[in-house]
C-alpha cells in the first residue's frame, strides 16, 4: 500500500503509532489500533486524507471474522486500462482495472490474514482542484463513505492523479451507466415493475442521506448510477447539512430542470428541495425523455418553473403515480412528502405489482388496483416514442447560475392544483407552455 521511501521515513522519524501516538508493539505495528497491519508504511502526502482513511481502518478493527469495509490509499500505478468515460461540473470520471483489487482480511488461528487479491474494474472520480484538500472535498468523501456503509455505492479508497496531483475517489464501476443513459437505451423494454423497483432503491439511498442530516443538492438522473438492476445515488459534491443557510450571492448550482423553484428563487436548500427533484425523475421514468429537453436552460425556463411549468408524463401513466409526482413537485416545499414516506409508498406499490397486497389498502388504493393500473400502463410502453431533438442550450451537467434579480414567488399551475384537489380523474395530459406574453429584460445580464 505504500513505497519503500515512505516506510523508511516512518521507521526513521517515528517510533510511535501514527494514529494513537503510542509506541509501536513491533516495528511499524501498533497491534491495538492496527490488527491487520494496514495503517503504516504509506502516505497520501496529505495529513487530512491520511487521518480520514485511518479513521475508517480503526473503526473496522472491532469487527471479527472478516474485514474489508475500510478505505485504502492506493498508488496510481496499481491501475491499468485507464479511460475517461465522463465529465461533470466538478469532476472527471475514468474506468480502470485495479490490479490488486480491494483488500480483505480473515481472522484465522488468532491472526488476521490478507486474502488473495483479485483484479477488479472500478471507476476513478478525479476531483477538480483537489490538490490541497478543502473542507468541501472532505465533506463529499465523508458523506459518500457514510452512504457506502448503508448499502450505497461502494467507495473503496483514494489515489492521486500524477499529472495534476488531484485526488481521485475509487468506486464501484457502474456497467449500465446512469439512469439517464439506461432510459435512453432501453426505455421500451423497461416495465413499470422495474421503474417502481428503481424508485424504491433511489429513495432508500436518499432517505439514508436525509437521516444523516444532509441534503444532496444536485439530485438528477445523471447522478443515479445503475449496477445490475439496482440504482445508486452518487456524486455528493454539493451535499451539505440540511440546516445550512444559503449565501446571499444568488449563485445556484445544479441542472436547472431538477432545481426546486424555491432554490431558483433564492431560498435555502432543504431536504424538500431534493424531493422536488424526485418528482422530476418520476416524470422522466414515465416519459423516457429528460425534462425540458426542447427548452433553453436559461432565465426564461427558470421563470416558467417558478410559475408552474412541469415536465410531461408518458402515455398511460397511472393517475395516482402522476398525483404523487405532482405532490413532490408542489411549489410549496411544506406540501411535499418526505423521503421516508416516498420509500414506503414505492415499497407498497412494488409488492402490489408482485401480487402480495391484493386486498390490502394503503395510501388510498388497494394492492390489486395498483397492480391492474400498472399492468395497463405496461401495454402503452411500446407505443411511447423516446426519440427527441434536444435544444442545443439544454445542459444536463451541473453548473452555476447567477441571478441578479429575484424571480416571482413560486406557485402551482392549474394542473398541479387539480391533482392536489382530486379534480383530475382521466388520462388527460396538459402541456403547459410558457406564455408568449412573458417579457424578459436583459436576459444575458440576468443569468450566466
Amino acid at each position: 500500500m505504500g513505497t519503500e521511501l515512505s516506510k523508511l521515513k516512518i521507521s526513521d522519524n517515528h517510533k510511535n503509532c501514527s494514529y494513537c501516538n503510542k509506541p509501536f508493539t513491533e516495528e511499524l505495528w501498533c497491534k491495538e489500533c492496527d490488527p491487520c497491519r494496514i495503517m503504516e508504511g504509506w502516505s497520501s502526502g496529505n495529513s487530512v486524507i491520511d487521518k480520514f482513511i485511518k479513521d475508517t481502518m480503526y473503526n473496522e478493527k472491532n469487527k471479527t471474522d472478516y474485514v474489508d469495509e475500510f478505505l485504502e490509499w492506493v498508488p496510481f500505478d496499481k491501475f491499468t486500462d485507464i479511460k475517461e468515460i465522463g465529465e461533470g461540473g466538478f469532476a472527471k470520471v475514468y474506468s480502470a482495472t485495479w490490479i490488486d483489487g480491494k483488500s480483505a482480511y480473515e481472522y484465522i488461528n488468532g491472526n488476521w490474514e490478507k486474502q488473495e487479491p483479485k483484479s477488479i474494474k472500478v471507476a476513478l472520480k478525479r476531483l477538480n482542484g483537489s490538490q490541497n484538500i478543502s473542507d468541501k472535498y472532505l465533506n463529499e468523501l465523508k458523506i459518500h463513505w457514510e452512504i457506502s456503509n448503508k448499502n450505497g455505492l461502494k467507495f473503496y479508497g483514494l489515489t492521486k492523479y500524477p499529472e495534476t496531483k488531484e485526488f481521485m475517489m475509487i468506486m464501484n464501476f457502474a456497467y449500465e451507466g446512469s439512469l439517464r443513459s439506461s432510459l435512453s437505451n432501453n426505455f421500451n423494454n423497461t416495465m413499470w415493475e422495474n421503474k417502481i423497483d428503481r424508485l424504491f432503491y433511489i429513495l432508500y439511498d436518499l432517505n439514508s442521506l436525509h437521516k444523516l442530516g444532509y441534503c444532496h443538492k444536485d439530485f438528477h438522473s445523471g447522478n443515479i448510477l445503475q449496477i445490475g438492476n439496482s440504482p445508486y445515488v452518487s456524486d455528493f459534491g454539493l451535499s451539505g447539512p440540511a440546516n445550512e443557510q444559503k449565501s446571499d450571492d444568488r449563485v445556484v448550482y445544479g441542472v436547472m430542470p431538477y432545481i426546486a423553484p424555491e432554490v431558483l428563487n433564492g431560498e435555502s436548500y432543504t431536504s424538500s428541495s431534493d424531493i422536488y427533484s424526485v418528482g422530476i425523475i418520476m416524470a422522466e421514468l414515465s416519459s423516457g425523455r429528460p425534462p425540458f429537453y426542447n427548452n433553453k436552460h436559461d432565465l426564461s425556463l427558470s421563470l416558467a418553473i417558478c410559475i408552474g411549468l412541469r415536465p410531461e408524463f408518458g402515455k398511460g401513466t397511472p393517475e395516482f403515480y402522476k398525483k404523487l409526482a405532482y405532490k413532490c413537485m408542489n411549489a410549496n416545499p411544506n406540501e411535499r412528502p418526505t423521503a421516508e414516506e416516498l420509500k414506503n409508498i414505492f415499497d407498497f406499490w412494488d409488492d402490489s405489482i408482485k401480487g402480495k397486497n391484493d386486498e390490502i389498502e394503503e395510501f388510498g388504493y388497494k394492492g390489486k388496483e395498483i397492480k391492474a393500473a400498472f399492468e395497463e400502463a405496461d401495454k402503452e410502453i411500446p407505443n411511447i416514442s423516446t426519440s427527441y431533438e434536444k435544444n442545443s442550450d439544454a445542459v444536463y451537467t451541473s453548473r452555476a447560475f447567477t441571478f441578479s434579480n429575484s424571480l416571482p414567488k413560486p406557485v402551482n399551475s392549474s394542473i398541479i392544483t387539480s391533482y392536489v384537489n382530486n379534480e383530475v380523474c382521466d388520462s388527460r395530459l396538459i402541456d403547459l407552455k410558457v406564455s408568449n406574453s412573458i417579457q424578459l429584460r436583459d436576459t444575458d445580464d440576468e443569468i450566466k
